[in-house]
């Protein structure tokens, strides 16, 4: 009995060690967490943002050791970006049209250093767990062309391949930026005649009730936690005009 294309290819990938790319925008003051303001502060979404870097960063480093790659926007952050994550991890700038181009750029330069399995997260999550990669890559293994990790109010926080892809990444720009990519992507992927395997749904740091939904989680890791139990506690006490609390 002769084994398949894709039998084979998820055999080749069980050998290969992966590799894991960061997508991550520079912590700066107004260009990061701006929805999260309100309940934050700009300094408290910086602060959110570099330790979200530094997490997925360490998160990466467990689950691909001599395998981190952070792509970086904008081109000037490198320094700052290193700053975050260490030396040991390969740092360049984000390159290309939009979203699509962006990845598609990040990822080849991946797989010019990598032949194993590609996980590209988005640093949203209060906590990426050693069990978002497990679940990718064993549906890679089992046969997957791409693993799709979604967000519950829309966009991606995780996708992972098994090798270059162009297709994927030839959705329109729309796409990406559409709270409903996973039905877009899930529709381009099947054209395309891709399998798809699907995570399980999380809660991104996008919107003021998912800080109050992270910081009831007795799970939220303690860094996190502080960043977001001080700003929020300082967001709701807002003295009135005899000092008392509001």
């Amino acid at each position: 009995m002769h084994a398949t294309g894709a039998e084979n290819r998820a055999a080749e990938r069980s050998r290969l060690r992966p590799a894991v790319l960061v997508m991550a925008r520079a912590p700066r003051r107004g260009d990061v967490r701006r929805a999260l303001e309100p309940v934050l502060g700009a300094d408290g979404c910086v602060a959110l943002q570099a330790e979200l870097i530094a997490q997925a960063a360490s998160w990466a480093r467990d689950i691909a050791p001599q395998g981190v790659h952070v792509a970086h926007d904008p081109p000037d952050a490198g320094p700052e970006l290193r700053a975050l994550i260490g030396n040991d991890a390969i740092v360049f700038p984000q390159n290309g049209d939009g979203i699509a181009g962006r990845l598609a750029d990040a990822a080849a330069r991946v797989f010019a250093r990598s032949h194993g399995p590609l996980i590209i997260v988005w640093p949203d999550l209060p906590q990426l767990r050693r069990q978002h990669a497990k679940c990718a890559l064993d549906d890679l293994r089992a046969g997957c062309d791409v693993v799709l990790g979604p967000a519950i109010d829309g966009g991606l926080y995780l996708v992972a391949i098994g090798r270059p892809l162009p297709k994927l990444f030839s959705l329109p720009e729309t796409a990406w930026r559409s709270r409903d990519v996973m039905t877009m992507g899930l529709a381009a992927a099947r054209e395309a005649g891709l399998e798809v395997g699907i995570l399980r749904a999380e809660r991104a740091l996008h919107r003021p009730a998912d800080v109050r939904a992270a910081v009831a989680d007795p799970l939220l890791p303690e860094r996190i936690g502080k960043i977001l139990t001080h700003r929020v506690a300082r967001a709701t006490w807002r003295p009135s005009a005899n000092g008392e609390r509001r």
